[in-house]
């Protein structure tokens, strides 16, 4: 039994689950809901993959692994953040929609989602780290932390005691120091290092700069999200 797939799916499914009774207060129909599971699909596994080829091209160069015969191999969470999340916010231009209404509660979603996937790992033993530290597990359990601390604030935002967006970027700030901090107890990451920080790890400090960055432009223009309008704002 291929125990990795069976967990990715079933982590997939869990976010999916987690997601659909909340659609009507993400401000989605049920069209616009499926519409958009399978866009931001798409656009996490594309941004997964790309992220591998940038970082991993050496085995492609080598000839070690072939794009489209090994494509099942080597995908990279943070692309597919990136990729998702850049589907999400062209959907919500081109729908009409607060883009920041609706991460905040992918803000709970993705955590729980990644947390079971990562147990997955750890049965097949990718993104292994060094012993005898499992690292997956580690993982695991601080996703589902941040996913308990993102639900608490979600409720903040729905009342109205936070901005609209702010639950998604404590999400992204939280994740990207768990990953900073757990990078060196890996032993699948590239050894090549900038003033000591992994590709991983900058990428982890740019996340968490564009938390709080955008936390910050939160705080002065809450109507400011992603939606086409003419003044780019909305009620919050």
């Amino acid at each position: 039994m291929n125990l990795f797939g069976l967990f990715v799916a079933a982590g997939g499914l869990a976010a999916i689950l987690w997601l659909r009774p909340h659609h009507q207060v993400m401000g989605l129909t049920e069209n616009q809901f499926w519409s958009a599971m399978w866009l931001l699909l798409l656009g996490g596994v594309v941004g997964a993959k790309a992220l591998f080829v940038v970082l991993g091209w050496h085995h492609y160069a080598s000839g070690e692994l072939r794009f489209w015969a090994d494509f099942g191999t080597g995908f990279v969470f943070f692309g597919g953040l990136v990729g998702a999340a850049v589907a999400g916010g062209a959907f919500a231009w081109f729908q009409g929609l607060n883009f920041g209404r609706g991460a905040d509660y992918f803000a709970v979603a993705l955590p729980i989602g990644h947390a079971i996937g990562r147990v997955g790992c750890w049965f097949r033993g990718c993104c292994s780290g060094h012993p005898p530290h499992p690292v997956q597990l580690y993982e695991a359990v601080s996703l589902l932390a941040i996913a308990w601390t993102c639900r608490a604030l979600l409720r903040r935002v729905e009342a109205g005691q936070l901005n609209r967006g702010a639950t998604f970027c404590v999400y992204l700030g939280a994740y990207g120091a768990l990953r900073f901090l757990l990078d060196p107890l890996r032993a699948d990451g590239s050894a090549e290092r900038w003033l000591g920080i992994s590709a991983q790890q900058g990428i982890a400090l740019g996340l968490i700069a564009s938390s709080v960055l955008t936390m910050m432009i939160l705080r002065r223009a809450p109507g400011l999200v992603v939606q086409r309008s003419r003044s780019f704002k909305v009620q919050s």
